[in-house]
């Protein structure tokens, strides 16, 4: 099952699901929400991650979790954090005026532009995955995997390093069929990011 897929990124021979009814897709669903669907082989998310609130984010990996038969395999693909901040502002004394504004709005761009909620540092994504009940995570190149349905079914071109830093963190993790205890996690999102945001200022 793909989610998120939206207008432009349908997969053949997947299920097709997003909160909004695109043509051509499958189901429309809240991927947030606990979900009908047990026993899958396989979830996958591009670029859809980042659209969701942190506490959302953890919602959408518990549910997959649970959808998900044991040794079942969550695949998502978000930009990398690490990336913005090496690539999109680089400060430094004595630049030129208009390179330092540039970057600004270039920064500000990739953590608010296209609906962006959060952006992911790798370790970010290993405390959401392992505190949603997945195990055995690994990082993998734009279009590879040990799993040939999940080879080459990336739709978002450009990606590349810098730096060392992928553009794109694109993980996969296998889910153990042990319902997890997300409370704590909960509580640390609404803590340490939540609260600031519901503030308003």
């Amino acid at each position: 099952m793909q989610v998120g897929c939206g207008p432009s990124n349908l997969l053949a021979d997947w299920w097709n699901v997003d909160i909004r009814r695109f043509p051509g897709i499958d189901e429309v669903a809240d991927a947030t929400a606990p979900w009908p669907w047990r026993g899958l082989d396989f979830v996958y998310g591009e670029h859809s991650l980042e659209h969701l609130p942190p506490d959302a984010a953890l919602r959408f990996a518990t549910a997959a979790a649970a959808a998900l038969r044991p040794g079942g395999v969550l695949r998502l693909s978000t930009p990398s954090l690490e990336h913005v901040w090496v690539t999109h502002f680089r400060p430094a004394a004595g630049r030129p005026a208009q390179d330092v504004i540039r970057e600004t709005y270039q920064a500000n761009r990739a953590f608010h532009g296209w609906g962006h909620r959060f952006l992911y540092s790798r370790e970010m994504i290993e405390r959401l995955l392992t505190g949603a009940g997945f195990a055995d995570l690994s990082f993998h190149a734009y279009g590879e995997s040990d799993h040939p349905l999940l080879r080459g079914i990336e739709r978002h071109p450009g990606w590349d390093h810098v730096e060392g830093w992928p553009t794109v963190w694109i993980v996969e993790a296998v889910a153990t069929g042990i319902p997890a205890e997300t409370a704590a996690l909960a509580a640390e999102i609404d803590t340490e990011f939540a609260r600031y945001v519901r503030s308003g200022h």
